[in-house]
């Protein structure tokens, strides 16, 4: 087992597949281009043969096998000899065996059996012959080049990585040329599971009675438990003031507000914590962004603030996030006290929700300019398909799907309006050195997935009236980006594979699903244009047809849901659903998916490429307007630092 680990984590196994996987698709395409020409079958195939066989030698001598072969042309010709040789033998000994082995296994199982041993073979007799050095041949020592990477680091090269991704997609293509309809039933089947399951997550609310039990939360009583609230917050002035002043007016009486601020880099910003608390000295206390780093994000200015506390001697028994941009409901607190003592859990993750969905230009400012009123038309109706369809998968994630993940303890955390008990953060800092990851481009995710291999209870609370409101990405590729930091954000947390300790195999199987679900929308924006063309193009049997339509009867589905959930939530919070709404999510649906394939395609190669660095999303304040209800009055602010 080890020996396999040790040949995944090499390149020449990956170059040798993926090589060896390119070279047979151009052996096909020339097999039967020359077949159309009306050459004779066996001639063509002889000449893709031996076509095949010199490309399949350049590449391996100076791709798979560079590292011994660099610099030495003088031994080319005894490689190759060595290479046609080796080939010629494993190709003879497969054309003979086949005959006597099909009969037993039959014919699929005999080619593909024998075309893994032979892959097997080749690989091994390019590595020990073909290719091979003698020791203390200048070959042997290619770590004394300038700039290589000796055998025991391990390769980080961009190349490599992109290389490896290749091979992936080149090994994929193998089977699909080959044997089309198979390929097209197991892509079919693949789309029509996760089409239904996202469907059957996205309702898990609806399932049981219970699930919309109207006092299945509990009446909150007085409050017991100090805590305090972080706000990372850089470069917001248009919202910094707003959310400061609800969140120092909330109904709780010992708990902090604590702005994260890099002064050097954000003096409006900094400017704006400092006047909120001057006015509010007992319950607005700012914590510096560390001046030691050029890095920002969000992980690195928790940490700090968490020291700071510390530091200070602040007193708390939990920690909530909040963002800069957030609406608290002014009773929240109250009732996240209460669930921490009542359930026990280590942590209470309460509703989030975007509000700025409408396509109504009214609700838009006149740019300045020539023709503002036709300008501010288009560009309200150019963007509602996809704010529509943002809202609906933040309603349809906070009031459904994390319910399902916390009763499956495979858990994947918002990244605000969540809050932790004190034992809790402790236990990460113990097993890590760090409360939040500062390398996770989503900290939220690993902490959430970390909390489920550590058993802690997760609550998740959704009270329409107390859900915290907030904006979508100001524009289309504000979207795109925000998503592409969050499915980098998975990938890294999947390819890390703490989820491997969790207790359970089907416990693992989902952590695969919802880590790797950007996968699925990298896959399916690839494929899509694949699949267009063989509906176009191609005769498949009417069962792979027919059970090809499913998966696109599934997503119709889906979207007269997302229909009458407008309507719900227009009813739920009180915005007004017109029809140019509706529209928009019906005629937006596919092309909101296909925007989140093209981020997780992105993503995807930001991670193998070593990209990680923070692109933050802007905001506005677009979503103001839409304030939670209750009371907004003002609670005394009587705590003090160490009290």
């Amino acid at each position: 087992m080890r020996t396999v680990i040790g040949l995944a984590r090499r390149r020449e196994p990956w170059l040798f597949l993926t090589i060896g996987a390119a070279v047979a698709v151009v052996g096909h395409i020339v097999l039967h281009l020359l077949i159309g020409r009306g050459v004779d079958p066996a001639v063509a195939n002889a000449v893709q043969l031996v076509l095949t066989l010199q490309l399949s030698f350049v590449a391996h001598d100076r791709l798979t096998w560079r590292r011994r072969t660099l610099g030495r042309p003088a031994g080319r010709t005894r490689r190759w000899w060595r290479f046609q040789t080796a080939r010629g033998a494993s190709a003879l000994l497969s054309l003979v065996a086949f005959p006597f082995i099909a009969p037993v296994t039959g014919t699929t199982a005999a080619y593909w059996g024998l075309l893994a041993a032979g892959t097997v073979v080749n690989y091994c007799s390019d590595h020990f012959w073909s290719f091979s050095h003698k020791a203390g041949n200048p070959m042997a020592a290619p770590a004394t080049r300038p700039g290589y990477r000796g055998a025991h680091r391990r390769p980080l090269s961009t190349a490599w990585r992109l290389a490896r991704l290749a091979g992936a997609l080149a090994v994929l293509c193998v089977p699909a040329v080959l044997f089309l309809d198979v390929f097209v039933l197991v892509v079919s089947l693949f789309m029509l599971v996760v089409a239904v399951t996202t469907l059957a997550f996205q309702l898990y609310k609806w399932w049981l009675p219970e699930h919309n039990d109207p006092d299945r939360y509990g009446q909150p009583d007085d409050p017991r438990l100090p805590g305090v609230i972080l706000v990372p917050m850089r470069h917001e002035e248009a919202v910094a003031g707003h959310t400061l002043e609800r969140l120092a007016n909330l109904d709780h009486p010992d708990y902090w507000v604590v702005p994260i601020i890099d002064h050097p880099d954000d003096p409006g910003t900094a400017a704006i914590a400092h006047a909120t608390a001057a006015r509010y000295p007992g319950r607005v206390l700012v914590a510096p962004y560390p001046e030691d780093t050029d890095v920002h994000n969000k992980p690195i200015g928790l940490n700090a603030a968490v020291r700071e506390l510390t530091r200070l001697g602040v007193r708390y028994e939990w920690i909530g996030i909040a963002d800069a941009e957030d609406l608290f409901h002014p009773g929240l607190l109250r009732m996240v006290d209460y669930r921490f003592r009542r359930t026990g859990a280590g942590i209470v993750q309460c509703g989030v929700q975007l509000m700025n969905f409408s396509a109504d230009p009214r609700t838009l400012p006149l740019p300045a300019g020539r023709l503002p009123r036709l300008r501010r038309w288009w560009r309200a109706n150019s963007s509602g398909w996809w704010r529509a369809a943002n809202v609906l998968e933040y309603y349809k994630w906070f009031q459904s799907r994390l319910k399902l993940q916390a009763a499956t303890k495979v858990m994947p955390l918002g990244g605000n309006t969540v809050f932790f008990r004190r034992e809790f953060l402790e236990a990460l800092r113990k097993r890590y050195g760090a409360y939040w990851d500062e390398d996770c481009l989503t900290e939220d995710c690993k902490i959430g997935m970390v909390a489920s291999v550590l058993g802690y209870h997760v609550d998740v609370v959704y009270i329409d009236d107390m859900v915290t409101r907030e904006e979508t990405p100001d524009t289309l590729r504000g979207l795109v980006r925000q998503r592409v930091r969050w499915m980098q954000g998975f990938i890294q947390v999947f390819a890390e594979r703490e989820w491997l300790a969790l207790p359970r195999l089907w416990q693992r199987i989902l952590a695969v699903y919802v880590l790797g679900f950007q996968f699925f929308q990298a896959f399916s924006v690839v494929f899509a244009p694949v699949a267009l063309a063989l509906a176009l193009t191609h005769k498949s049997p009417i069962v792979v047809a027919l059970l090809a339509s499913v998966p696109l009867g599934v997503s119709l589905l889906t979207i007269a849901l997302d229909v009458l959930m407008l309507h719900q939530f227009g009813r739920t919070f009180g915005q007004k659903v017109r029809l140019r709404d509706h529209l928009g999510v019906v005629l937006g649906g596919y092309p909101y998916q296909v925007v989140l394939s093209v981020a997780g395609v992105w993503a995807l190669l930001r991670h193998v490429s070593g990209r990680t660095n923070w692109v933050k999303t802007a905001h506005s304040g677009a979503h103001l307007g839409a304030e939670p209800a209750g009371d907004g009055g003002r609670v005394p602010a009587t705590a003090g630092v160490g009290a």
